[in-house]
């Protein structure tokens, strides 16, 4: 095992001992931010941690009594530092193997609803791959976005780039994977999120609160505006002054053929308006009526450059 794995098991070990202080958290990430290398090698850790028999978040119970406080035996960190390192090398994830039930995906431009339990749906954004545990009630995001929406008593687990997500009853939740974060937006209900870089042991996400987390383990809540951040399931894009460098990020994710921004100078320009992801080349088409550009076709790509 290198360096890094060995320090990662290690940290997976410390974040799971019951002495962990703030200061180890602040410890851990500064060490993800130290190599980029560091957080998938952790991420693929944790994940056979929890396939081994590691620690999962707790079951929400509405209106049940306190249980008893008990003193539990401290988490040897050499014990469970010995069984990662087994883990490693003994689990398969059941993403990567026969044990998955079925895998989802989405491919580019295409929106797709599917049933992963008789009480539990989820739409798919384009680009998105989605793996189902065998049981239907835990899954993987590996890539793209899902709105997840659970109708029954039974809770559900999905797991997306460190994160751990959990619904219950009544519940439903936007959750999207970026380049440089992920997350995680209630929409009704509030959902059960856990994850190495947050503190304490998990934290309630509240209706029409998002949570990003971003690859080196910082993280902060927003409210943002749920009719343009739900839009692309009716198959619209709504852009509300954003800049015409994300616009164009946004609608690269649905087309086959490439939009290249050649001008660095029109990159902050903003826009506003709405996309009909079906409509081809309309955006292309209208862009320079609103802006100083032209469109010129380039190799399996179209290229904007400055006027």
């Amino acid at each position: 095992m290198d360096v890094i794995k060995l320090r990662a098991a290690e940290w997976i070990a410390r974040l799971h001992a019951e002495d962990c202080t703030p200061l180890d958290h602040d410890m851990f990430r500064d060490w993800l931010a130290s190599d980029p290398r560091n957080g998938p090698v952790f991420e693929h850790l944790t994940e056979l941690w929890e396939l081994s028999g590691g620690a999962r978040p707790p079951l929400f119970v509405p209106n049940a009594k306190p249980a008893p406080a008990m003193r539990r035996p401290l988490l040897s960190r050499r014990h469970a530092l010995a069984g990662l390192v087994a883990a490693v090398f003994l689990a398969v994830p059941p993403w990567e193997g026969a044990h998955a039930s079925r895998i989802e995906e989405t491919g580019i431009g295409s929106i797709r609803d599917v049933h992963l339990t008789p009480r539990t749906d989820c739409r798919l954004d384009t680009q998105t791959r989605l793996v189902v545990g065998p049981n239907g009630r835990q899954a993987r995001l590996c890539h793209g976005q899902v709105m997840l929406s659970v109708a029954g008593p039974d809770p559900f687990h999905l797991s997306a780039d460190g994160m751990t997500v959990q619904l219950h009853d009544q519940t439903s939740a936007d959750i999207r994977i970026n380049r440089g974060n992920t997350e995680v937006t209630a929409i009704r209900g509030k959902v059960f999120l856990t994850a190495a870089a947050l503190r304490d042991a998990g934290r309630w996400v509240m209706p029409g609160q998002r949570l990003r987390m971003d690859r080196n383990g910082g993280w902060n809540i927003d409210y943002p505006d749920l009719e343009t951040l739900l839009s692309w399931q009716s198959g619209e894009l709504v852009f509300r002054n954003q800049p015409l460098a994300e616009v164009i990020q946004e609608i690269n994710r649905y087309a086959s053929r490439q939009i290249v921004l050649s001008a660095p100078r029109l990159a902050s320009q903003r826009l506003s308006g709405v996309y009909h992801v079906r409509q081809g080349d309309a955006f292309l088409q209208m862009l320079p009526h609103l802006l100083p550009l032209r469109v010129r076709p380039a190799h399996n790509a179209y290229e904007i450059v400055a006027l």
